[in-house]
């Protein structure tokens, strides 16, 4: 791929024009992005295999095959600094206890593995966004921090839930060395631009036998995902990899190698459930995060939920590597 360019693609045919919190687009310039290397091997020797939203590439590098966006936006983070009054409207329900979050039972699938390895103690959450994952910890044993740079995702953690959140990247922030014992970014590392930087921040601040917990999409996954439609539904422009976020995609040997080479042991990797998303945009335009009912999406549920049932077999199949199949990824790791 040559480094250079920027190719004007046709707009996805799923970009998001309904209302929601974040400050997304249906279409950025090749002024909004970036060119960066591969941040787990260094190199730029890529593979494309698609485009998004105009200019966003999606590349596999030649050399260690982690797929990440190339061309990236300069700052994918500042599309989480919405407005507080949309935030609000896509959150109402569940603040006021009148509806679940659509994520709440893989947030408690996250807990539960957490426990079985750390039933108490510091509890570090990056990445914590409004607080929709740390609010599913309180009342345990666990004394619960956030850290969230967005100002605005900041304010409602507190005020919706009472947490106790940073507001500030994780690497800027003055926290105490050695002092948790349990770091978590569920559903963030794919987020980050920056891997090798947070991990040593992490491994400042994390006991030497504190637990590190990420959860991850499964690279693989999309590709898969993207080769269907592509193939059999004509949906090539689809936003697969959601790549105006998503900067990275990886799979358990990348995201294991990732971890690894940053100074850490992975001591279990495993599939993850699916994420059933809402669809209540498709019928009221407005993105809402409270679960839909069924019927409104039951062959895209059905698919995800089978789809996590054959990983499971895949996996078996692979002798222990997850494939193309699973969802996402949940890995464990410890300083090393």
């Amino acid at each position: 791929m040559n480094q250079e360019q920027h190719i004007e693609a046709t707009p996805s045919i799923e970009s998001s024009d309904y209302k929601r919190g974040g400050l997304q687009k249906n279409v950025y310039s090749s002024h909004e992005t970036t060119t960066w290397n591969c941040p787990l091997c260094g190199h730029h020797d890529d593979t494309v295999i698609k485009y998004e939203r105009g200019t966003l590439g999606v590349v596999e590098c030649r050399h260690c095959s982690l797929i990440r966006i190339n061309p990236r936006l300069i700052n994918p983070d500042a599309i989480y600094h919405g407005q507080e009054k949309d935030y609000n409207e896509e959150f109402r329900l569940i603040v006021s206890g009148k509806q679940s979050h659509h994520r709440d039972k893989n947030y408690r699938e996250d807990l539960n593995t957490i426990r079985k390895y750390k039933p108490r103690g510091e509890f570090l959450d990056i990445g914590t966004n409004v607080g929709s994952f740390l609010r599913l910890a309180r009342d345990q044993q666990w004394n619960l921090t956030g850290i969230e740079p967005s100002q605005s995702l900041n304010k409602l953690a507190r005020e919706w839930w009472g947490l106790n959140i940073i507001n500030n990247f994780l690497e800027k922030a003055n926290l105490p060395e050695k002092y948790f014992d349990i770091v978590t970014m569920t559903d963030v590392f794919e987020h980050i631009i920056n891997p090798d930087e947070v991990l040593q921040a992490i491994l400042k601040i994390i006991k030497k036998d504190g637990v590190l917990f990420i959860k991850v999409p499964n690279g693989k996954f999309n590709v898969y995902k993207h080769a269907i439609r592509k193939k059999f539904l004509g949906r090539e422009n689809a936003d697969d990899f959601d790549s105006y976020e998503h900067v990275c995609h990886y799979s358990d040997i990348t995201l294991r190698k990732m971890i690894e080479k940053n100074g850490y042991k992975v001591i279990e990797t495993k599939i993850a459930l699916p994420v059933q998303l809402p669809v209540w945009h498709k019928y009221v335009g407005q993105y809402y995060q409270y679960p839909s009912p069924f019927f409104l999406d039951w062959k895209t549920y059905l698919g995800r939920s089978t789809l996590y049932h054959l990983s499971k077999i895949e996996r078996l199949i692979l002798g222990g590597q997850i494939g193309h199949l699973a969802p996402n990824i949940i890995c464990i790791a410890r300083p090393n």
